[in-house]
């Protein structure tokens, strides 16, 4: 058995405080007869873990890539600019486990948590982020779970982006799985004021006055009217796909 493990884990490479963690996740048994392969089962299972999101949001990007193509071909238009993702990394999920005050497994952290898997579409107009919305959540194996609309509705800082979580279908060897992922769609200019909004405050580890606060609220607003104006010149250029 823990040959088999080490097999799979042979490119693997974790740290000793990730170790540690994944341990406490996986239910590590101090008193197992063989600690080495009783740490291999824990790193197995944590990867078996992991990898449903690393499957899922794959899936979600090649629908994303395929939607992409299809608008160049039919209608010569790039829908979207970009695609970023991520996974939740071992220390990031156990920090929101801990924050919801529940003990760190892997059960919980797949019944509680919506966000281990991101996905980033940055895109050139607003009209492009509702439209990708639609055609996504159109396709049969991509059922929404929540959204939150931040454009219509910005956060107070001035934060705009389209939020949605989703759940996909996982077809593994031995069983099917639906898994959440968590996708924010953002023009270029929202992730540019988001950018820079972030690295200002990052600066300040102490936060920034109200009348900073304030600027960097207008300066959101200022580029929410310039994406709103590129819109029309782009639908006012190339007529009703970019309705």
């Amino acid at each position: 058995m823990s040959d088999k493990y080490r097999v799979v884990l042979a490119k693997e490479d974790f740290s000793p405080d990730e170790c540690e963690l994944i341990k406490q996740l996986a239910g590590f048994d101090e008193n197992a007869p063989d600690q080495k392969a009783e740490l291999d089962r824990c790193l197995y299972d944590y990867l078996v873990f992991q990898n449903n999101y690393v499957f899922a949001s794959k899936k979600i990007r090649t629908d994303l890539e395929i939607l992409e193509l299809d608008y160049r071909v039919k209608y010569e238009h790039r829908i979207l600019k970009s695609i970023d993702g991520r996974i939740k990394s071992v220390k990031s999920i156990c920090g929101k486990l801990e924050k919801k005050n529940l003990p760190l497994t892997l059960a919980n952290a797949s019944a509680v948590l919506s966000d281990i898997a991101g996905i980033r579409v940055i895109c050139h107009y607003m009209r492009d982020i509702y439209e990708i919305k639609e055609r996504l959540l159109a396709q049969d194996n991509v059922s929404l779970i929540k959204m939150a609309d931040y454009i219509q509705n910005p956060k107070p800082s001035g934060y705009r982006s389209l939020h949605l979580i989703v759940s996909t279908s996982v077809h593994l060897a031995n069983q099917n799985l639906e898994v959440p992922v968590e996708i924010q769609l953002r023009t270029v200019a929202m992730d540019s004021w988001a950018g820079l909004e972030h690295v200002l405050k990052y600066k300040n580890p102490n936060g920034v006055s109200d009348e900073i606060s304030e600027q960097l609220s207008d300066c959101a607003d200022v580029i929410s009217d310039t994406d709103a104006k590129m819109q029309e010149i782009y639908r006012s250029l190339f007529g009703r796909h970019s309705e």
